[in-house]
This record gives structure tokens, C-alpha cells and sequence, in this order.
């Protein structure tokens, strides 16, 4: 499964150029939900191989409602964003916002970053682990990508207080940022278990 999600992902970083122009947009959120779907039984497979660390079954629920997240959030944008494309042409100023509004409020995302966020606690949890366990790449790798944690949450803040904190203004982290970081994050986790079996 977690082979077939990374096809899926390189066919969607090989496709979304063309894809964009076309307004398919609606259908690349469709492959990103099916791709999120793949990657489902990961957090729970670490966990069968990792057993005798007990606290990982509390990283692997984290884990697995992180992924339910982004499948939950995808397949809704999928639908505005197909429905979107065929009834724009009655007017397209009022459909590009309602698109900014729902994909930037309703259907995206605080949901998207609380997502990361809960990642990153798995993945936190994960990077101990891997040092206990006396995989020292694997923690080392898991330390790095522990620390979008902090930018998510960060993030998080930012989006959820009316109110201006001027230091979370300088925190960037886009769309293209989360989707690579939590794409390449499945991708190490399916070359480990390719390694472990």
C-alpha cells in the first residue's frame, strides 16, 4: 500500500503542471485522497514491528488520525473544487472567491495543520523509538522532520487568533512545503519497512 501511494505521488508531482492548466484541480485532490488512503495502514504496521515499544501505539493513533484528516479534507475539496470548475463560467469572480473561502477556511487549512501537527507528534514519538531500537539514521531523520511540529503549531496559532502575534507572522509554510514534507516523510517510512521485512 505504501508503495502505491508513492506512485500516486509521483504521478501527482509529474501531472499537476498539466492537471493546473486544464482546472483539474478537483481531481488532483482526488489522487492526493487516494494517496492519503495508501498511506493509512502505515502508522499501525510500524507499530506490529516496533511491538515491543508499547507507547508507539499512541504515536500510530496519532498517526492514523492525521492521515484521516487529510483523506477527510481532500475528498471535500476534491468535491467543491470539481463542482467549482463546471459552474464557474456563470461567474467566475464569485467562484474564485467562494474557492479561496472554502479552501482557505472551511475546507482547508487549520484542518490541514492540525494535521501536521498530530504527524508531528507521531513523529516525535517515532524519533524515540528509533534511538532506543539503535536505529540512529532513522531517529536522526525523525529528529528533522520532528521540527515542522513546531511550524505547524505555530502556523496553527497564527491562523486560529484574530488578534496579531508579529512573530508568527514571519513563520512560511505553504501548501507545496506540507504536501512535499509529509509526501517524503511516507516515502522514508516506506523504504524502512522495505528494509525490515
Amino acid at each position: 500500500m505504501g508503495i502505491i501511494g508513492v506512485i500516486i505521488f509521483i504521478t501527482i508531482v509529474a501531472t499537476f503542471q498539466k492537471l493546473l492548466r486544464k482546472n483539474e484541480s478537483g481531481f488532483l485532490h482526488l489522487l492526493m485522497c487516494f494517496m492519503f488512503i495508501c498511506w493509512l495502514p502505515i502508522p499501525f504496521v510500524i507499530y506490529l514491528k516496533m511491538k515491543a515499544y508499547s507507547f508507539l501505539f499512541i504515536g500510530a493513533l496519532f498517526g492514523t488520525l492525521s492521515l484521516i484528516l487529510y483523506i477527510i479534507t481532500m475528498i471535500f475539496q476534491a468535491s467543491h473544487l470539481s463542482y467549482s470548475a463546471r459552474v464557474s463560467y456563470e461567474d467566475k469572480e464569485l467562484w474564485r472567491k467562494n474557492d479561496d473561502w472554502m479552501l482557505n477556511g472551511l475546507l482547508g487549512g487549520q484542518v490541514e495543520l492540525l494535521a501536521g501537527f498530530l504527524k508531528g507528534i507521531w513523529v516525535i514519538i517515532l524519533a524515540v523509538a528509533f534511538l532506543i531500537d539503535g536505529q540512529i539514521v532513522f531517529s536522526i531523520v525523525s529528529i528533522i522532520y520532528s521540527l515542522f511540529t513546531v511550524l505547524y503549531l505555530l502556523k496553527l496559532l497564527d491562523t486560529s487568533l484574530i488578534r496579531e502575534i508579529r512573530i508568527l507572522k514571519i513563520i512560511s509554510i505553504n501548501t507545496l512545503v506540507i504536501n512535499l514534507e509529509t509526501s517524503s516523510w511516507f516515502l522514508l517510512l516506506t523504504i524502512w519497512l522495505k528494509i525490515k521485512q
